[in-house]
């Protein structure tokens, strides 16, 4: 890409408010961080309380395939479940692997979202679903119209709802390519993710 074409992209994102929309969902990531990690030291010696009882959930209740198929059609459906609490699973169930655990969360979210572009595609065979995300998901139509594969990234970086994005990129005929491409993003994140959390507990 040439310095030209870097210039009008980047003055492309500016006017269009893409920088904008960044900041707003980073700001939203630090405020997440700093209520979370003080609240978390905060309890961290009244759940030792309860650890027993814990440790009960998390290796004889909480099975690893009825966890990843909970969190298969999350990715895939709503996107209402933070995979940050997969996380913490993944780092208490299999303490030994955590990263390797985190991996496998990344991978599924990925292949859910692809599921979701799925989905977004055979919408436009039901009008009235379609009709209705175009009409109250019309800002994020927008954005992918307007921002391509640069929405799709931040979408797979930032607390912004991935399955939503991706449902979204399908039913507008975004390219599969450019998405599969710029989704990969996603997996990077749990691992940044995944760093950050894991040193607090």
């Amino acid at each position: 890409m040439t310095s030209e074409k870097i210039r009008h992209l980047h003055e492309h994102h500016r006017s269009s408010g893409f920088y904008r929309l960044v900041g707003r969902h980073l700001g939203k990531l630090f405020g997440i961080l700093v209520i979370l990690v003080p609240a978390f030291l905060l309890l961290k010696p009244y759940l030792a309380v309860y650890q027993d009882g814990l440790q009960l959930l998390i290796h004889e209740q909480l099975q690893p395939l009825s966890v990843f198929a909970v969190f298969f059609v999350s990715e895939s459906i709503l996107g209402l479940i933070p995979p940050d609490l997969f996380m913490l699973w993944a780092k208490a169930r299999f303490p030994e692997m955590p990263y390797l655990m985190v991996g496998a969360l990344a991978v599924t979210s990925y292949l859910a979202g692809i599921v979701a572009y799925g989905l977004g595609r055979a919408m436009e065979h039901l009008p009235s679903i379609h009709n209705y995300m175009f009409k109250y998901h019309a800002a994020t139509v927008e954005f992918i119209r307007q921002w391509g594969g640069a929405f799709i990234l931040v979408a797979a970086l930032l607390p912004i709802p991935y399955a939503m994005a991706s449902t979204i990129a399908g039913l507008i005929r975004f390219p599969l390519k450019t998405y599969l491409l710029f989704g990969l993003a996603r997996i990077l994140r749990f691992y940044i993710y995944a760093a950050a959390i894991f040193s607090l507990v």
